[in-house]
């Protein structure tokens, strides 16, 4: 009894008409996917003609009809692969997959910015960013300098460099009133290229009203302030000043191990039930000038001479 094998010439047959798919694919906007998943169930009909051929030519001989499983099941494995590859090629991941394999960090510096402020500008606010150090001193002089670093994570330095030209630092004024912003984290093209903001340091005039909202660590350097500050919803303020300096600093803290440095707290505990919190003071000079400072974790003052 001879024997015949069903499911070789299917094979042969898929891997052919797969081919020109893909073929077809590439130099035109066709989707390999989409016709793979219109035209997948021909596989199954080229599977029952070939049985059919065998059964109707070779009716009349004794021959048992034997069906390669190995081959129809290399067909399916070649066509699910091929579909799941071309998939993610054309849904973009492949490049996402290959960016990531291939991705860098570069370090930069963020290029000096220098703004004049006008006389008009009584306040500054400054946003600090989510997760990043700001560096915080006062000058005498009637500008604000601006600069900072960041890491890049990106397939190539010189999409890096592309992407260190975006702007980091953005400055708004409304009224009497100029605002300060940072880009937490700038996401570019397919995710992959990445910017992530590490420090920033700002210089800003001692004569202005200065109000400074959230962010994860700031760092005040106070050479003199000559109008009153407020720290609101910052984790971690350090405070670095001279002892002849004329400020006085008030901090609210829900215990007193929030309130750390070399300096001298005068510590005033509140008894009431509801709220309970302990509220620290340093004054310095006269203390015309006040940094009132809410809703941080921690509070560090040191004095130098």
């Amino acid at each position: 009894m001879q024997k015949r094998r069903v499911g070789t010439i299917s094979m042969a047959l898929v891997l052919i008409a797969f081919g020109i798919l893909i073929f077809i694919s590439q130099i035109s906007k066709v989707s390999a996917v989409e016709l793979g998943m219109k035209f997948w169930p021909a596989i199954l009909f080229l599977i029952g003609g070939e049985i059919l051929w065998y059964s109707y030519r070779y009716k009349e001989e004794d021959i048992k009809i034997k069906y390669d499983i190995f081959s129809i099941f290399i067909v399916l494995v070649i066509v699910g692969v091929n579909l799941a590859i071309y998939g993610l090629i054309e849904t973009g991941m492949m490049d996402k997959i290959n960016s990531m394999v291939w991705a860098q960090t570069f370090s930069y510096k963020i290029p000096n910015e220098e703004i004049q402020i006008n006389e008009d500008i009584k306040k500054i606010i400054i946003n600090p960013p989510n997760y990043s150090n700001l560096t915080l001193r006062t000058e005498k002089d009637n500008k604000i300098l601006l600069a900072g670093s960041l890491d890049i994570t990106a397939d190539s330095e010189d999409k890096a460099k592309e992407l260190l030209r975006n702007e980091y630092i953005k400055t708004n004024r409304s009224g009497d009133t100029l605002y300060i912003s940072f880009v937490d984290r700038y996401i570019h093209g397919n995710g992959i290229n990445n910017v992530y903001p590490r420090d920033f340091s700002l210089i800003i005039p001692e004569n202005r009203e200065v109000e400074i909202n959230g962010g994860n660590d700031l760092q005040l350097i106070v050479n003199n302030i000559n109008k009153d500050w407020v720290i609101d919803n910052v984790n971690r303020t350090k405070i670095r000043l001279k002892k002849a300096t004329d400020v006085k600093i008030t901090a609210t803290v829900d215990n007193r191990e929030a309130l750390r440095g070399n300096a001298k707290w005068n510590i005033i505990e509140n008894n009431n039930e509801d709220f309970l919190n302990i509220k620290g003071e340093l004054a310095y000079g006269e203390g015309n000038s006040r940094i009132n400072i809410l809703n941080s974790d921690e509070i560090v003052v040191d004095e130098i001479e």
